[in-house]
């Protein structure tokens, strides 16, 4: 049976060493899902023996020519408008499946989506936005709006006009979850996320994925064993492994205190917060 709802897959063409690895898994640990998968590429295309994949090319339909940066959030913009559906699971390349998928329990809450229009966002993990309280939907817990990264990038279900009213053209995905948040708090959505009860990190995921496979641009050390299990091959000296607690340079320091994107991002917020008030 066909999926009622289709996947994006967010990516650049700089992590196609994660594709192969990435439907692999995908192939594995969720062999249930037959709907289509949106992989956000800016010039590349991609198949997979089996699996629906539409590689968006973004870069490359908007005449973006190679040796011109385009900015995380306007490939995004670019793969959202290009989506028919309404709502779609928002992943990302490096989000590595490492056990089965409940697809009945996706399903589950992608019909709560569609049955409350208002409900702009379902976060599917207990590594996105924190619990705090039993919310009017059945097994849906509220958030706190004052959280940090409560516009979170872990597998969701997104109402595609919600997240692109919070994306702006020059962010990156780390702004888009800072500032987002900030945005999201002074428009007054309501975020939810499964009732924890559900979920454990140890024993039930809905989505049991590896929470960020690659880290600054270089693997973390916790794809290994998923990739060993499951016979795929990767020379990890080229990217090379994340290592914590490394301090960032001056240069990105003073990269990120004197951004002219960051004055303009908090004016907006301003800007809201005075109208809500």
């Amino acid at each position: 049976m066909t999926n009622s709802y289709s996947i994006l897959i967010n990516t650049c063409d700089k992590f196609e060493d994660c594709w192969d690895p990435f439907f692999k898994l995908f192939s594995i640990y969720w062999p249930d899902f037959q709907g289509k998968i949106y992989l956000n590429t800016e010039y590349k295309d991609y198949s997979y023996s089996g699996i629906n994949i539409v590689p968006i090319k973004g870069c490359a339909v908007n005449n973006i020519q190679k040796n011109k940066r385009v900015t995380w959030s306007q490939c995004l913009k670019w793969a959202l408008e290009s989506i028919d559906d309404d709502i779609i699971l928002y992943m990302q390349e490096d989000y590595f499946l490492k056990d089965s998928v409940n697809n009945h329990c996706v399903e589950y809450f992608y019909d709560q989506m569609i049955n409350y229009q208002e409900i702009p966002c379902i976060q599917l993990t207990h590594e996105g936005i924190p619990a705090i309280d039993k919310s009017r939907y059945e097994k849906l817990f509220t958030s706190n709006p004052d959280f940090f990264s409560y516009v979170s990038c872990q597998a969701s279900f997104w109402r595609k006009e919600v997240m692109l009213s919070l994306l702006r053209e020059h962010e990156t995905a780390w702004n888009f979850e800072w500032w987002g948040s900030k945005r999201a708090k002074y428009l007054g959505y309501e975020f939810l996320v499964v009732d924890p009860n559900l979920m454990d990190s140890t024993q039930f995921q809905i989505l049991p994925y590896i929470f960020t496979g690659v880290i600054g641009g270089k693997w973390y050390k916790q794809v290994i064993e998923t990739f060993e299990k499951n016979e795929i091959i990767v020379d990890y000296s080229i990217r090379g492994f994340f290592e914590e607690n490394v301090k960032p340079t001056i240069k990105n320091k003073i990269k990120t205190k004197m951004s002219i994107w960051k004055i303009r991002s908090f004016m907006e917020i301003w800007k809201l917060k005075l109208m809500k008030d």
